[in-house]
């Protein structure tokens, strides 16, 4: 007999975000991609059709552009960790949640041997990325 366990999740893949940080006539740039994976606490969305337990996925997006904006992003890690512990905090269905982020490779145009103040190329030798697991009673592992 095999035994499974079967986790009730909702998410919402593929957030885009250019965060720009404008210093005086510097600028600075990070895109990422945002993934969020919640676990839910109940099946009843499946089960009988009730979604008041759900946050929908467009929310989830919203939450990504509101959070980035309040917050700023510093490093993806940072942003995830915000991200996974807003979604536990605010939702008391949510027993799980993971946040995965990738971080696309953005350098500052040379020209003449100068990095030029902001202006940008795409740069795809190295994607940063990182993913957060929160559960409900602390980190966890999957």
């Amino acid at each position: 007999m095999l035994n499974c366990i079967i986790e009730f999740c909702k998410g919402k893949t593929g957030v885009k975000l250019l965060h720009i940080k404008r210093d005086g006539d510097t600028h600075s740039i990070q895109e990422l991609e945002v993934n969020t994976h919640l676990t839910l606490a109940t099946k009843k969305d499946y089960i009988v059709g009730d979604n008041s337990d759900i946050v929908a996925t467009d929310s989830q997006k919203n939450t990504v552009y509101l959070l980035a904006k309040k917050h700023g992003v510093t490093c993806p890690e940072q942003l995830a960790l915000i991200l996974a512990r807003h979604f536990i905090d605010t939702y008391s269905f949510v027993v799980k949640a993971r946040v995965y982020i990738e971080q696309l490779p953005w350098k500052k145009v040379v020209i003449d041997g100068k990095q030029h103040r902001h202006a940008f190329i795409f740069n795809p030798e190295a994607t940063r990325f990182c993913t957060v697991r929160l559960a409900r009673n602390g980190l966890y592992f999957s």
